[in-house]
């Protein structure tokens, strides 16, 4: 790892720590109601807050954990070399790449705004899987196997868990007749 790319780690392993944070002790309490009345402790149902804290605290340790590995590798390569490590600007193949790069993510973001208006139709499992299955090609995976595996085991486990586990109805639909 160079001591770009460590530092790099460091910055986004803090800006989402911190992003975390913000969302845990702010704007999940302020943007989820809790309900105060008719709440019996004991019960079987969670808070409506329990999930979105729970992503939040898994964001905030992999985020700190991230941090850590780029303030290790900063260390590393300065003792290896004795001084900080820059990287020459620009030549013409990496600003391709660069440019290559925005356009991956801004047809991920396209995808995720098209789902929105397909997953009432799909159904949340056919949905789930073909956008895994198209984020794991824009994020370079080059074993189409792979990819579906993951695909596969990833949305049946997450449909188990809010069908069967957590009770949260989710779209079926062109499979609503099967399940």
């Amino acid at each position: 790892m160079t001591y770009t790319e460590a530092r790099k780690d460091l910055f986004v392993g803090v800006f989402f720590a911190l992003l975390s944070l913000l969302f845990i002790f702010v704007l999940n309490k302020i943007g989820i109601d809790i309900p105060t009345a008719n709440y019996q402790s004991g019960s079987a149902a969670v808070l409506p807050n329990f999930f979105p804290d729970m992503i939040c605290w898994y964001t905030l340790f992999c985020s700190l954990a991230l941090a850590y590995t780029g303030l290790k590798g900063m260390q590393a390569s300065q003792q290896i070399s004795g001084t900080p490590q820059k990287t020459e600007e620009g030549e013409p193949e990496e600003k391709t790449s660069k440019g290559r790069i925005f356009a991956f993510r801004i047809a991920g973001m396209g995808t995720m705004i098209l789902l929105y208006y397909v997953v009432d139709f799909l159904g949340i499992i056919i949905a789930g899987l073909l956008l895994y299955l198209l984020y794991a090609g824009l994020s370079g995976e080059r074993r189409p196997l792979r990819a579906l595996v993951g695909a596969v085991a990833t949305t049946l486990i997450l449909y188990y868990f809010f069908v069967k586990v957590a009770a949260v109805p989710m779209p079926l639909g062109l499979l609503s007749d099967i399940l």
